[in-house]
Order: structure tokens, then C-alpha cells, then sequence
């Protein structure tokens, strides 16, 4: 049996000499997700999906594709992503302070609806280093993930690369800054910054029917997450032996993202039913909870459409629409709190085709918000009928 194992480690060790493992880390605004593969086996893509949370320090917290890109210092502990509760002063938003020349970091909605918990930026620490320490958690998470899913043959055996990626609209400053942050989390010198556009580019069109796709055909992507929406264009400019596109517009990019619907419907409850005597913090809990994973995923824009919102222990009020605990929204005014949103993506989608100056064949729409149909209808309803809109997978 020992001899068995030896020669087993001793053959993970010889294929290990050609092998690496990619770790690919989407650093977003509000959430980040990670990502990992091996070179032998390009096409098994494995995603992180289990994460601490406040009662777990381990695997066994919270299972989900993306985790909080959000940080709170108690003492010398610092606690990250689902271990960050909504109650508390937390850092949010902190990568955007690695480039400060954007002018997207003050927004008409970041001033009209701002979160009541964060932290201004650089208030007990630097941008830098908060994005260091959450990419260093990060880092320290995902290397004992693997710990479980590879022998450990093979993870001393194999080189290991981190790929991060950050934003088109980025200068070559924040670009630096991003891989000096990376590098001091540990993710090693060989570590490769990417365009957060252009890899969802590429990987959306390879999703696309290939004989749909020819040299010469451009495209606006619209990457619209949790904190901020960025676009880019692109023209296909190869086919094979690989699929290459090139710039065709300027990146763009605002504050606009889906976190600002729940900020506004968050104002609208206060609004609506903060006078209530049984009112306080565990009602927005319940109740942003069903708007977060049922309401906005299910919202089609038509007026008549209804949805139940859990509003526990509140007093029954039939001048508010409370009973027996529950509180119902009508289609218009879940339509309210998307518009002033909604609005500003399709604003940005339309300077971005008129910055191609070309026929745009299509648009796509990727990232978290881009998966929503009221989103994707309202964008295909502003812009011109020759132009599809498309959402494909994330």
C-alpha cells in the first residue's frame, strides 16, 4: 500500500513539471468572485462558491458565486466579505480609490442615495492598503479551498498564477497600483492584470453562435455589476486561429450599478412605512432580502405587476398596505426605484455607440445587473431597432 502511494505521488509530481494553476480573480467594486484551473485541463473552470461568514471561519458559511468586496477592522482582526454584517460601520467601495482620476467616483445617485454604514474613503486606512488586506483574505480562502480539491502533491509540485482584473477605464497608475496591491497579498510577481472588459468580451462572443460572428462586426459591452456599469467597444479583428477584437470606442463607466436599486428601495420603505411603531432594522433586513433575490430578478416593467414584501412584526395598517406582516408593492413603484438607474446605463449604452461611429451589431450586456430583463428591455426599447441586445451567460 505505501509503495502504491509513493508511486502515485511520485507520477502527480512528474506531470506536475508542464502543469500550472490559474487563479483567476474578478476584483469588483462590491462583490469579487474567483476562479480556478489547471493548463492540462483547460476546460474544467471551477468557481469558488463557498465562503466564510460571522460564525464560520472555514468552509461551511455561506455558499455563493460572488462574495462582498467589503472589509471591518475590529482591533487587530480583520474581518472580510460575508463576515461583514449590514449593522455596522464597514469599508466598502475601496477599490475605486486606486484611481482617483476617474471622475465616476461621485455620481448623482452616490450623492442622493448614500449607504448610512460606510466608511469615507481613506478613514483609518489607505486605499491601498484595504484592497491589499481583502486580496490578501481572498488569496489565504482560496489557497485552502484548494488544499481540499487537490492533492497536495500536486499543489507543491505545480507553479500557481494569479490573473486579477481591473477596469478598461483604468490608468496605467491605478493598473500599477492594482499589482502592487496583488503582489504584497502574496499572489506572487508573476501575477497578470487584464482588462475586465475584454476577457467578458471575448468570452461572450465565443458564446455566441460562431457563424454569426465575422471579422469586421463591433460590439458594446456593457458590464454592468453591483457598484459601477463599464462599457467599451469592440470590432472583431480575427477569427482564427483565435478570436481577437480591438478597441473601437473609448471605455466609459458610472456609479450606477444595482446596489443603488436596493439603496432606493431602502429610502422607500423608510418612506413609506418608518412611522409604523414595530419598525426597525430586522424589517429592512427581511424585506431587503425578498427585494435583493425575488423582486428585482422578477420585475418586467408593466405597471400591474405585484409583489409581496416580508415586513415581520409591523402592525397591520390598511392605509400602508400592511397585513398580517406583509407589505404589497405595486409594478409602479418597484418601477420608480429602476428608473433613475436604468436611466443612467441606457444613457451610457447610447454615447457608447455614438463614440464607435460604426453599425453596432449588438450590445452586450454582462455582469450581475446585466443579467436583468427590465434592464435588457428598457436598453433594447432606447436605441436603434437594428441593434440586438444580448445577454449571454456570466
Amino acid at each position: 500500500m505505501d509503495s502504491t502511494n509513493s508511486d502515485m505521488e511520485k507520477m502527480a509530481l512528474e506531470e506536475g513539471a508542464d502543469r500550472k494553476l490559474l487563479i483567476a480573480v474578478d476584483f469588483g467594486t462590491t462583490f469579487s468572485g474567483v476562479a480556478w484551473a489547471q493548463t492540462r485541463r483547460p476546460d474544467v473552470q471551477t468557481i469558488i462558491i463557498q465562503w466564510p461568514d460571522a460564525t464560520s471561519g472555514g468552509l461551511e458559511g455561506i455558499s455563493s458565486d460572488k462574495v462582498p468586496t467589503e472589509l471591518r477592522y475590529e482591533g487587530s482582526d480583520c474581518k472580510w466579505g460575508f463576515q461583514v454584517d449590514d449593522f455596522g460601520p464597514r469599508h466598502q467601495w475601496f477599490k475605486l480609490d486606486l484611481d482617483p482620476t476617474q471622475s465616476r467616483g461621485v455620481s448623482d445617485l452616490s450623492r442622493q442615495y448614500p449607504d448610512q454604514h460606510a466608511l469615507p474613503p481613506g478613514y483609518n486606512a489607505s486605499g491601498e492598503k484595504l484592497c491589499t488586506d481583502y486580496l490578501t483574505a481572498l488569496r489565504k480562502h482560496t489557497e485552502e479551498v484548494l488544499k481540499h480539491k487537490l492533492p497536495q502533491s500536486i499543489l507543491k509540485s505545480t507553479p500557481i498564477e494569479y490573473i486579477v482584473t481591473v477596469p478598461a477605464v483604468w490608468s496605467d497608475s491605478a493598473q500599477a497600483k492594482t499589482r502592487s496591491c496583488a503582489e504584497a497579498a502574496g499572489m506572487g510577481k508573476q501575477l497578470m492584470i487584464i482588462s475586465e472588459p475584454e476577457a467578458a468580451a471575448i468570452y461572450a462572443l465565443h458564446a455566441m453562435d460562431p457563424h454569426s460572428i465575422k471579422i469586421g462586426d463591433t460590439f458594446v459591452l456593457c458590464d454592468a455589476g453591483g457598484g459601477t456599469v463599464d462599457l467599451i467597444s469592440y470590432t472583431v479583428s480575427a477569427l482564427k486561429p483565435i478570436l481577437q477584437v480591438e478597441e473601437a470606442a473609448t471605455g466609459t463607466g458610472r456609479l450606477c450599478g444595482s446596489t443603488f436599486l436596493n439603496r432606493i428601495f431602502n429610502k422607500f420603505l423608510v418612506d413609506k412605512l418608518g412611522l409604523n411603531e414595530e419598525w426597525d432594522e430586522e424589517v429592512v433586513e427581511d424585506a431587503m432580502k425578498r427585494f435583493e433575490l425575488v423582486t428585482k430578478k422578477a420585475f418586467r416593467g408593466s405597471p400591474t405587476e405585484e409583489f409581496v414584501i416580508p415586513v415581520p412584526g409591523l402592525a397591520d395598517d390598511p392605509a400602508q398596505g400592511v397585513r398580517r406582516g406583509k407589505f404589497r408593492m405595486t409594478g409602479a413603484e418597484v418601477s420608480a426605484i429602476f428608473e433613475p438607474v436604468v436611466q443612467e446605463v441606457v444613457t451610457l449604452v447610447r454615447g457608447q455607440i455614438a463614440a464607435t461611429n460604426k453599425q453596432v451589431k449588438a450590445v452586450l450586456l454582462v455582469g450581475g445587473f446585466g443579467q436583468n430583463a427590465y434592464l435588457r428591455e428598457t436598453v433594447r426599447a432606447s436605441i436603434d431597432p437594428s441593434i440586438e441586445v444580448m445577454q449571454p451567460p456570466n
